[in-house]
């Protein structure tokens, strides 16, 4: 029976073989109000469509002033065994503040739609 659960996925995520793509993200969680030069820590969320999916990094635009654009990127591991459980998987994505004021963190799934987070710093 738990064999009929698993099945064969990829390499090590720290060695994946395949290039890394832009995955959705579903939801955002974390604080509202940061601290000046202080890491701001958000729980954000990505679909997968098996256990052999991760999320690995996160990429950052801050072009915009303090509009900062954010897009996940991670892959699918191969030749290894996996759950076939599609569950969300919950990444930590980090934000250093270098200026007072209201930030909005604009995290940009494949087709364009944005998910906002603003976050007022002090």
């Amino acid at each position: 029976m738990i064999i009929s659960m698993l099945t064969g996925c990829g390499e090590s995520v720290e060695n994946p073989v395949e290039e890394l793509v832009q995955w959705n993200i579903i939801n955002v969680e974390g604080p509202t109000v940061g601290v000046l030069n202080q890491a701001v820590t958000f729980n954000v969320s990505c679909p997968t469509s098996s256990g052999c999916d991760y999320v690995s990094t996160f990429l950052s635009d801050d072009s915009n002033g303090k509009t900062i654009l954010i897009k996940a990127y991670g892959g699918t591991t191969k030749n290894t065994m996996c759950t076939m459980a599609a569950m969300p998987i919950i990444v930590k994505y980090e934000f250093t503040p270098h200026e007072k004021g209201q930030y909005v963190l604009k995290f940009i799934n494949k087709d364009e739609s944005v998910i906002e987070y603003d976050l007022i710093v002090n």
